[in-house]
């Protein structure tokens, strides 16, 4: 489970520990009070064509995490107001801009339509067992690439948070298809773009083969590549045959031909119940 579940870069910790900055910070000038904002009828419409614009390439089209976490539970638990006040100044110190240009009115939008997502995804019901889904976890391998509370690998992402992080339908996909959608992060005082556990292979002019995921962002003459071993391979680029980035491919397998629609359900449900501390 080499590639599985980006933790990305907004944790719903750093969203609550945050909330408090968030919301001691001014006001624009000029803006409205979110309270007034609040109690103007919403524009469910403009809420949806500003989330997908804004929001969705981090969280999701269904705000159930991508890069940035699951907005379901978080949504609900600090309500239209507060998260209001995320949507227009953001979390500082993570990667949650604000959005300043956003009005009061287009932040409360937002925010209701995001709780309305939320809602709908209450009716997605996890309906298989997490006892049986910790024993698939457990035989299936993941615990030699995943650690959750101190416990397991370091070649895929950590998985204690996960189910806070994600949905039961994202997650659900990342099992089928887990070298879709890699999680992007930008580097760098311009902000370069780089994808995480993309997988690379490389190979040397003696033929010898490399293959796994990229370490770091690489530069003109240099690349470090982690294979499923968890072995580091430093290459200078003139000294390969070739080097080719593989999209779509990952350490991790899918468990598409290998687990049961049942048994599927049962491991959803167990990463669904890993939500550290609460």
């Amino acid at each position: 489970m080499a590639a599985l579940f980006i933790a990305g870069a907004l944790t719903l910790a750093v969203l609550h520990a945050s909330l408090a900055i968030g919301q001691q910070a001014p006001a624009p000038q000029g803006a409205s009070s979110a309270a007034t904002a609040s109690a103007a009828p919403v524009d469910l419409e403009e809420g949806k064509r500003l989330f997908v614009q804004n929001c969705s390439p981090c969280h999701g089209v269904n705000g159930g995490g991508e890069e940035g976490p699951d907005l379901h539970t978080v949504a609900a638990r600090i309500g239209a107001p507060e998260l209001q006040g995320v949507i227009r100044r953001g979390i500082p110190g993570t990667a949650m801009p604000g959005s300043y240009t956003m009005s009061e009115k287009q932040a409360a939008n937002v925010a209701a339509y995001v709780l309305k997502l939320g809602r709908a995804a209450d009716s997605e019901k996890v309906t298989g067992d997490p006892k049986s889904g910790e024993a698939i976890y457990n035989s299936s391998g993941c615990p030699t690439c995943h650690m959750i509370s101190g416990q397991g690998g370091s070649i895929g992402p950590e998985l204690t948070r996960i189910g806070a992080m994600r949905g039961a339908a994202n997650l659900k996909a990342r099992l089928l298809d887990p070298g879709a959608n890699l999680p992007k992060m930008q580097d760098g005082p311009f902000g370069n773009t780089w994808t995480q556990y993309l997988v690379f292979r490389a190979v040397e002019k003696d033929g010898r083969v490399i293959e796994g995921m990229r370490v770091g962002v690489e530069d003109s003459f240099t690349i470090v590549l982690k294979d499923a071993a968890g072995k580091l391979h430093g290459l200078s680029k003139p000294d390969l045959r070739s080097l080719e980035k593989e999209p779509g491919k990952s350490l991790m397998p899918s468990f598409k031909d290998t687990l049961s629609a049942a048994q599927m359900d049962d491991l959803v449900a167990y990463l669904a119940t890993l939500k550290g501390a609460q």
